[in-house]
């Protein structure tokens, strides 16, 4: 019991570690906007200016890891998860912990069982555990983004038909859209005010959110702008077509809910079953807890079982 308490104990710690990390310093960014906007107070040319402190593209604070990492294809990749998550954290600060909680997972196995596969292998999941939450944070930020998209060309629309430029519907929906939607526009809204065309701004939102539908709503307006038409009437068509895309999905889910029941069910079985039989004859079941073969064949049961998981969850995902 104490050996156990002491392996979830180093996992609790290394997960408090990297909460700690990922962590927006929200009280450091506003303390360091205040000083700035203190020094500018006086300024002439800063009348009804907004400070916003840009997040750092670098990878790592040592420059010579950055110089590194900077050249590498796979690093640039992963910043780009890190920046559409919203997380402020380095490529450098994530490796470093997601090898420290791999690091610290296995030597707590070490202290339950002596199996190198074990450690192996709760090594490898508690080091990937750093990239799922960079992953689930990504997804979630995306989809709240996907939510809001419909009504922000709703808005646009509407701002066009209202006899405004482009520029200013989409300072209209950086001020009156919430986040993370508002951000996004207005980074676009301040590229195309700095000398970037509409054309560059747009698909680099396009680029940083990767959706289908934010890339059809640019891809409209690009072939508006060249061929003309009424954009408003476009953005309202583009956001229906959504609106209609959210509806057929929910209906898909309604009509699916028996099929990815019996599927988690099914997947589930098996763990369900090995700890009822642990409980009821745990003699039976010994081999399997404690000899070194056992523990060969629960590290592929489980890799196998993870590998049905995914593939249940890919037919089940019906695109649209």
């Amino acid at each position: 019991m104490i050996q156990f308490s002491i392996f979830i104990f180093c996992l609790f710690l290394t997960y408090a570690f990297y909460l700690l990390l990922s962590k927006k310093t929200e009280t450091r960014k506003a303390r360091l906007e205040k000083r700035i906007s203190e020094a500018l107070l006086y300024s002439s040319h800063t009348q009804d200016v907004e400070v916003n402190l840009a997040r750092t593209e670098l990878m790592s604070e040592i420059p010579w890891v950055n110089r590194f990492l900077v050249n590498l294809q796979s690093a640039s990749r992963l910043k780009r998860l890190i920046d559409q998550s919203d997380l402020d954290l380095t490529v450098m600060r994530l490796l470093l912990f997601s090898g420290l909680a791999g690091f610290l997972a296995a030597m707590a196995v070490s202290i339950v069982s002596p199996s190198i596969i074990f450690m192996i292998f709760a090594g490898v999941l508690c080091a990937a555990l750093p990239f799922l939450h960079i992953w689930w944070k990504r997804r979630k930020r995306i989809d709240r983004f996907l939510e809001l998209l419909p009504d922000a060309l709703d808005l646009m629309g509407r701002a066009l038909l209202a006899g405004h430029a482009f520029s200013e519907s989409l300072r209209m929906v950086s001020e009156e859209m919430p986040e993370p939607i508002a951000s996004e526009f207005s980074r676009a809204y301040k590229e195309q005010n700095l000398g970037l065309s509409v054309k560059l701004a747009l698909e680099n939102i396009s680029e940083r959110i990767p959706l289908f539908d934010l890339r059809m709503a640019v891809t409209a307006i690009m072939i508006q702008r060249e061929t003309g038409g009424n954009l408003s009437e476009i953005l309202e068509t583009v956001a229906m077509t959504i609106r209609e895309r959210f509806r057929i999905l929910a209906d898909l889910r309604t009509l699916t809910t028996s099929s990815r029941m019996s599927a988690w069910i099914l997947c589930a079985l098996p763990i369900l079953v090995a700890f009822m039989v642990t409980f009821l004859n745990p003699d039976y079941m010994s081999v399997l807890w404690k000899d070194s073969r056992g523990h060969a064949l629960i590290a592929i049961a489980l890799t196998m079982q993870i590998i049905g998981m995914a593939m249940v969850r890919k037919i089940l995902r019906i695109k649209v």
